[in-house]
């Protein structure tokens, strides 16, 4: 839901796919100098077409029209609207980063002025589902505040070649961006870090891919020592078929040092955030998996709004109130371990 008093807020926190995507089209019909765009997935269906024709009315009416999205995650691209992309002007990219990584951010930047970072990507099943269910996603809709950092990212990625992809970008200060680039650069594993150590009482995770690495899973058994409460939603049962095993393993594992695991059924909990306390949310593109904390290029951003931190709890004890504490089925792998331990460092 929209924060409240949203028209004097820099910052909001939306998680209705219908405002999600009404926003993002707003956002996009209002640029008047420029659109960088930059996605993991980006679909030729319904909404990627929809989006898509947007950005070409856009880019010829004279606003300069930047997209990169990710060369495996968009591989179903079609090529017919590629080409009608490129033909009104629209300068596309595809990010070729390393076999084992993928470009994961999610971010829109218009005009230098207004951003949104969260978990989407542009395909139909973020707002229709698909046959997990509805999918839960979250977005932080920013203005001014981070946008010149943002940008000089966004620079560094649609520039970048191969043989860059581990250089850090040289970004102006942010205290709230965190961002990993291709191999990791320890990134991510500094921002657990950060969380965890920082917490008082409660940090509130919600994951789509829960397979987090042993050194994950010693940074969260600290913070359970010290007395912290570490609560983590995940959707039930998994995109990718071959890793519902890995993740119940996970579970167990997560179980065993103390961490309270829910499980949401019949949808998709595709959100990346974690609550802190009520008074800290972080949120972007980052799972709490190998491929997020060591390989991936991801993106997220820390606000103490509290407004967004008081919607953002409101989403999640909407999860929660559909969610339940996964049962012995739920945690059972039935693939032998060395299969396990192999995918969960591939995956």
């Amino acid at each position: 839901m929209r924060s409240k008093h949203h028209t004097e807020q820099r910052e909001e926190f939306l998680s209705s796919p219908t405002e999600i995507f009404t926003t993002l089209v707003k956002e996009l019909q209002r640029a008047h100098k420029s659109i960088d765009m930059e996605f993991y997935i980006f679909e030729g269906d319904r909404i990627g077409t929809t989006i898509a024709n947007i950005l070409c009315r856009k880019s010829r009416q004279g606003v300069r029209v930047r997209l990169l999205v990710d060369g495996y995650g968009s591989r179903n691209l079609p090529r017919t609207l590629q080409h009608k992309m490129i033909s009104a002007g629209i300068e596309l990219r595809f990010a070729r980063t390393f076999w084992h990584s993928r470009n994961h951010r999610k971010m829109v930047i218009i005009d230098n002025h207004t951003a949104l970072i969260g978990s989407i990507n542009i395909a139909d099943r973020y707002i229709s589902g698909n046959r997990l269910g509805l999918w839960h996603d979250a977005v932080l809709h920013l203005k001014d505040r981070t946008i010149n950092a943002l940008h000089t990212l966004f620079e560094h990625d649609f520039s970048a070649k191969t043989k860059q992809m581990y250089i850090t970008p040289h970004a102006p200060y942010s205290p709230i961006l965190y961002w990993s680039e291709c191999g990791g650069g320890g990134g991510m594993v500094r921002l657990l870090k950060d969380i965890v150590e920082n917490a008082e009482k409660e940090i509130i995770i919600t994951t789509p891919y829960f397979i987090p690495p042993r050194h994950a899973l010693d940074t969260l058994l600290r913070g359970i020592e010290r007395g912290v409460r570490i609560r983590v939603i995940i959707p039930e049962r998994c995109d990718i078929l071959l890793l519902d095993d890995v993740i119940r393993h996970s579970i167990s594992e997560a179980q065993a040092i103390g961490v309270e695991v829910l499980v949401v059924r019949r949808a998709f909990v595709h959100a990346k955030l974690a609550l802190v306390d009520s008074k800290r949310l972080v949120i972007g593109s980052a799972n709490l998996d190998s491929r997020s904390l060591s390989y991936n290029r991801e993106l997220m951003v820390s606000t103490t709004n509290r407004a967004v931190c008081h919607s953002s709890r409101l989403f999640i004890d909407r999860l929660q109130k559909i969610a339940t504490r996964p049962t012995q089925e739920q945690t059972r792998a039935t693939l032998p371990k060395f299969i396990i331990r192999s995918l969960r460092a591939l995956m």
